[in-house]
Parts: C-alpha cells; sequence; structure tokens
C-alpha cells in the first residue's frame, strides 16, 4: 500500500478537482505534507478526513464548521453532530414531502384542466381568495410573464413559478372601455390561507369561460363572456380576471394553453358582502 499520494491521486479517487482539495487546504481542512520537490504529498489519515468533509458538505455544512469539528473530533462531539445530521436530514425529508405534494398537485391540475370544455360560459361561486399582486399602469400580454417573475422574486418563500399556486391578471377596465383589451393593470398569484397576501378576490358569482390557444385571442372570448352575461340580466361588478390554467410553464404547444376568463357579477350576496 502506498505510503503517500499525489494531489491528481486523490482527486481522482475521489472524483473532485484538484483545485477543490487546494481550497480545502487552504480553509484548514486538509493538512498535505510536503515532498523534497514541494509537491503536495497526501497520507491515509487525509483520505479519512476527505471522507468526513464529503460527508459533511453533502450536509450543507460551512467549511468553518467542518474545520472546528475536526479540530475538536471525539466521541462526544460525533455524537453531537450526529443528532444535527438528523435534524437536518428531518427537514430535508419534510422539504421533500412537501414537494412531491406540490408535484402531485400540478400533475391532477393539468390533468384536469386539459379536459374542460372551452367556449361554454357557466356561472361559478368562488369564496373569498387571498392573493399577492403587482400593479402598475399598463401590462401589455407580451410583459405578463416577466411581471409575474417579479412578482414572484418577491414572494420567493412561498411562490413558486411552477408550483400549485394560480397564477393570472387582470384586465385594465379603463382601456376595456376603449376596446383595448390587452392592456392589464395587475398580475397576481392566488395564495393559500394562513400565507402573507395583499388582498383577496372578493366572494361572488363569477361568470367564467374556458378557451385554448394563444393569448391574442382574448378579445373576442371576453365580447362572448360578457355578451352571456347580457343575455342573463346580469351586470359585471369587477374587472375581467385571466387565470393561467396550463401555459408556457407546462408545455411549448400554444394550442395546449388553457386560459380561464372570469368576471364577477352583481348579486344580492355580492352587494351585501362588500
Amino acid at each position: 500500500m502506498k505510503e503517500y499520494y499525489q494531489i491528481h491521486e486523490l482527486a481522482k479517487l475521489f472524483e473532485l478537482c484538484p483545485d477543490t482539495l487546494r481550497y480545502y487546504e487552504e480553509k484548514g481542512l486538509l493538512h498535505p505534507v510536503r515532498g523534497e520537490n514541494r509537491y503536495r504529498r497526501y497520507g491515509i489519515q487525509d483520505v479519512c478526513t476527505l471522507n468526513i468533509i464529503r460527508a459533511l458538505r453533502q450536509l450543507d455544512l460551512p467549511t468553518q464548521a467542518i474545520r472546528t469539528y475536526l479540530e475538536r473530533r471525539s466521541v462526544g462531539e460525533t455524537i453531537d453532530l450526529l443528532e444535527r445530521e438528523a435534524g437536518l436530514l428531518t427537514c430535508r425529508i419534510e422539504a421533500l414531502e412537501e414537494a412531491r405534494r406540490e408535484a402531485e398537485e400540478r400533475r391532477r391540475r393539468l390533468e384536469h384542466y386539459r379536459q374542460v370544455a372551452e367556449l361554454r360560459p357557466q356561472w361559478v361561486w368562488e369564496e373569498e381568495r387571498p392573493y399577492v399582486f403587482l400593479e402598475q399602469d399598463f401590462f401589455l400580454e407580451k410583459e405578463i410573464d416577466f411581471q409575474l417573475k417579479r412578482l414572484a422574486q418577491q414572494h420567493q418563500d412561498y411562490i413558486q413559478m411552477l408550483g400549485s399556486q394560480c397564477m393570472g391578471a387582470a384586465v385594465d377596465e379603463n382601456s376595456l372601455k376603449q376596446g383595448i383589451y390587452n392592456h392589464f393593470s395587475r398580475v397576481f398569484f392566488l395564495t393559500r390561507p394562513g400565507l402573507p397576501c395583499d388582498d383577496a378576490l372578493p366572494a361572488g358569482e363569477y361568470a367564467r369561460l374556458y378557451y385554448r390557444g394563444p393569448y391574442e385571442a382574448l378579445g373576442e372570448h371576453l365580447a362572448l363572456l360578457y355578451q352571456w352575461i347580457r343575455q342573463e340580466g346580469k351586470t359585471p361588478a369587477g374587472p375581467p380576471l385571466e387565470l393561467y390554467r396550463i401555459d408556457a410553464h407546462d408545455t411549448n404547444r400554444v394550442e395546449e394553453y388553457v386560459t380561464e376568463l372570469q368576471i364577477l357579477v352583481k348579486t344580492e350576496r355580492t352587494d351585501g358582502g362588500r
């Protein structure tokens, strides 16, 4: 058995680059000796130490904490470390479980919305929906994804662009009166009860319409929904909402996009609750 190993041999053994070993030395984690030619020479103890370093790095322990452990290493210190490791692993398991639930919820959402009937107006009662939003003068349709990303960054602790939260936009009512359908007053993410929110979409009766395909068709579909509302003898009570049920985050086929339009209408229950 060799007594010492050169840096490239140790790097290959652990599938690391030599610079990583030099970094560990710089931080005081490894202590190779120098040969006559000043080349680094690593012994068996360095191999054992590197095993420990890699295991602790996988737990995201900072180098200073690893150095402290290596310098004070004892059975008691190792027991304390293992207890800490168990706690970290428990947190990771909980995070993975939450990620699994998010993935399953997203899968169910996609399965549901890819089968909905389009262009069939209907009434739906919505309970109050908390949400976070970003509001400016106008958003053009092409800017919505950028603004949603900005909003997600502001709430990155609990909003995920690929999570199960629904995202959407509100059509600007003043532009709508001028026949302009592709201007928006705000973008938003619906959140969950108990999470921070900026406001809430009001509870009430909403006219709903699903459509597939590009967003450029928004104008004709909004016109269809407004016409149906009038035919039903109802009066709009809020701006049209676009809810992006299947979008570019789910598919690169525009024909698979599913957008839900909602318009709150006046009812005794709506008026009485405002």
